[in-house]
């Protein structure tokens, strides 16, 4: 896959990608999915189930929602030259989404709590659905128009700025629900307005890119035949296959991600400000390991980097089993953790992707591997049940297994630019 020479206009798309990176990332930790939902929902309910689904609809790891139109987006989009008006309609709608959930909390979270529940179930539900529809377009878009010897530093530099950004996010967090001048709901409604306020920015740049023109097909394939080809490609290309594989065992991280901080509040003096502080924390873990995971991509390619991230997604649910009773510190580190696991995971899958897919098959690729992943992002909802009828540490013990496992069987890829 040759990609020496740099596409037009690259450096203003390389920008305006950056732009977009760092405000969807920090406007995002307004309403982080591990620490502020769960809290927010446990205003609600002591339900670890549907805390749990929760994070199964908007997860840091993916989203139901987002799983499932990506193979009838993909077929309908593969033999289309421009992709870019499908993208900027399912973002206008996502950032809808954010303000939605903020005015309905603020109007009716004292009056009609069950309203406040399944807005949020609907809203996360409809922020990941048109996810997964402008997911084909999105990484297509950068698949074409950033060279794959800078997507590393591109990607990396995306989740640096946001990180920055998220890290001030966590401590405006921290302010906002530890004030005792805003009290609940508006304390919440007014985290989902900043991220609705940060993503439309971001939104507003990533509608601004130039899409570059590539040879598409000639004709779109009936649906059935798109999937006879699909099944095709899975039973072909066998270093394709494992990495699907391996992104679902790493990504059973996703069974514990919500519990944590909830873990956290139940064996030590954890209050509201230090959810900001755990926030803060993970924050700073994705800014610290952003440099490090986009230099090794372009450099030494993503291997290395699945491989580094799987480990560290294996060693956090160990470490969340080992802190001590009233230490709430050490889960400070735990969250850091996090914070280069997630990173580290998004940053080698997504440019492995795009490394491992030939141009014209891109969409197709892209849509698999989003649709195969469905179960990791069910993960949290098995984990809320798991936590609801076992224990946290039972939860931690069986992430750890199946993130272990994982781990050694990243060792089998082939880094595709060596191959």
């Amino acid at each position: 896959m040759n990609q020496a020479r740099k596409p037009d206009g690259w450096r203003r798309n390389f920008f305006l990608g950056l732009i977009h990176g760092v405000f969807f990332n920090g406007g995002s930790a307004f309403s982080d999915v591990g620490t502020v939902l769960p809290v927010f929902l446990n205003n609600f309910t002591a339900s670890k189930i549907l805390i749990g689904l929760s994070s199964s609809l908007l997860g840091p790891l993916g989203g139901v929602g987002n799983a499932l139109p990506q193979l009838i987006t993909a077929n309908w989009m593969e033999n289309r030259v421009r992709k870019k008006p499908v993208l900027v309609a399912a973002i206008t709608v996502r950032a809808l989404c954010w303000g939605g959930l903020a005015a309905v909390t603020y109007l009716f979270a004292l009056s009609h709590p069950v309203l406040v529940v399944l807005s949020l179930f609907f809203f996360l539900t409809l922020f990941t659905f048109m996810g997964g529809i402008a997911s084909i377009p999105f990484y297509d878009i950068w698949g074409k128009a950033i060279p794959a010897n800078l997507r590393g530093r591109f990607f990396g530099y995306r989740q640096l700025g946001g990180g920055v950004l998220a890290i001030l996010a966590g401590v405006a967090v921290k302010n906002i629900l530890g004030s005792t001048m805003i009290g609940f709901p508006e304390n919440y409604s007014l985290l989902f307005l900043l991220s609705f306020f940060f993503i439309s920015i971001s939104y507003l740049a990533l509608g601004s890119v130039r899409e570059p023109i590539e040879e598409t097909h000639k004709y779109r394939l009936p649906f059935r035949g798109f999937l006879g080809k699909t099944a095709r490609i899975f039973k072909a290309d066998h270093n394709f296959r494992k990495f699907l594989i391996v992104q679902v065992l790493v990504g059973s991280g996703g069974l514990a991600l919500p519990f944590y901080v909830l873990h956290a509040r139940n064996i030590s003096p954890v209050d509201l400000g230090m959810v900001g502080i755990f926030l803060s924390a993970q924050m700073a873990g994705s800014l610290l390991s952003n440099i490090f995971w986009g230099h090794l991509s372009d450099y030494r390619g993503n291997k290395i980097i699945i491989v580094s991230s799987a480990l560290i997604g294996f060693l956090v649910p160990l470490l969340a089993i080992a802190i001590p009773a009233g230490r709430p510190g050490f889960f400070t580190l735990l969250f850091l953790g996090i914070g280069f696991f997630i990173t580290g995971r998004t940053i080698g899958s997504t440019n492995f992707l795009l490394d491992i897919a030939p141009p014209k098959e891109r969409p197709t690729y892209i849509s698999l591997k989003g649709t195969l992943a469905l179960p990791i992002v069910i993960f949290p909802f098995i984990g809320g049940i798991i936590g609801q009828y076992f224990s946290y540490p039972v939860l931690f013990a069986v992430t750890g297994l199946l993130a272990g496992t994982g781990f050694v069987l990243s060792f089998t890829l082939t880094e595709p630019r060596r191959a």
